[in-house]
């Protein structure tokens, strides 16, 4: 019987289509206003994607960051950090015998490792963590630095064919914002865009699925539009939802698709609960009953 299992997991490994996870937090969805950094970016590709991919947004909420990443790895609506969860998609992936690999910036440690786990602490079998420091050599932080280093070691894992599942929780965007610096936080939309065009390139040549998305928002509100007032925290506006593969091109989530990329002028089709369960479905596992999340490409 352990032979017949062990051989069925190979059998699974073997037939699956890799799913990337890209987390942009920080990259929230509003109108275009002097307090949106992310739509006064140049963001080329972000847009193209957008354009010829199925896309649409997520709504958030007001949790904390680490609140919001164990409704990203458990498909389950919660209240706070310390609710109690079911299964989670880490574990669903181990028990299916796959190989996974989490890279995160050493601001998102905690976020990635523990509560997109359910809260658990210790590694699965198959699964990988690599670490990106913030810092660079003189000990100060550098998103730009870091950004490259993400990428680079993203395109190697792709590059490698390890791992069937692969996600990467990115700060730099939301630590640039929470500054409050308008120009900077351009800057960064506009790396993070480039970075866009490389990523989504590897992982289509590798016959992968590109899933970009984000805990919350920030760069798209920096300043209260009523007040006046610099507003530097993660905001609960709508995060995106973009599908990136060769099968899914021209396609759409939902009956609609978003005029010239332009992501503000859609309506939410989920929220982000909907992510776990819609990334098993596209590695054809199926959810765990427990999730309240649903699977968009259904």
């Amino acid at each position: 019987m352990e032979n017949n299992e062990a051989s069925e997991k190979s059998d699974l490994a073997q037939q699956q289509k890799s799913v990337f996870l890209l987390l942009l937090d920080g990259w929230g969805v509003a109108e275009n206003s002097e307090a949106n950094a992310v739509s006064n970016a140049k963001t080329p590709n972000f847009l193209k994607l957008a354009k010829e991919y199925p896309a649409t947004i997520l709504e958030a909420n007001a949790l904390n960051v680490n609140a919001r990443y164990l409704i990203l790895g458990t498909g389950l609506a919660v209240n706070d950090e310390t609710q109690a969860v079911g299964n989670d998609l880490t574990s669903i992936i181990s028990d299916a015998g796959l190989k996974q690999l989490k890279i995160f910036d050493s601001e998102r440690l905690a976020a990635l490792t523990s509560f997109f786990n359910g809260r658990r602490e210790d590694r699965l079998v198959g699964e990988d963590w690599l670490s990106v420091s913030l810092e660079d050599s003189k000990q100060e932080i550098n998103v730009f630095l870091t950004l490259k280093k993400i990428v680079r070691e993203s395109i190697k894992a792709v590059k490698s064919e390890q791992y069937n599942f692969i996600v990467v929780a990115c700060s730099v965007l939301d630590i640039v914002a929470a500054t409050g610096d308008f120009g900077e936080t351009v800057k960064i939309v506009e790396a993070l865009d480039n970075a866009l065009r490389a990523l989504a390139a590897e992982v289509l040549d590798h016959q992968g699925i590109l899933v970009i998305s984000a805990s919350g928002g920030n760069a798209e509100r920096l300043k209260d539009m009523v007040t006046d007032l610099s507003d530097k925290s993660m905001t609960d506006n709508p995060v995106p939802l973009i599908i990136v593969g060769h099968s899914f091109k021209g396609k759409t989530i939902g009956l609609k698709d978003a005029p010239d990329g332009d992501l503000s002028l859609l309506e939410s089709a989920g929220s982000l609960s909907d992510i776990t369960p819609t990334i098993l479905a596209l590695m054809g596992i199926k959810k765990d009953d427990q999730m309240s999340g649903i699977n968009l490409i259904g």
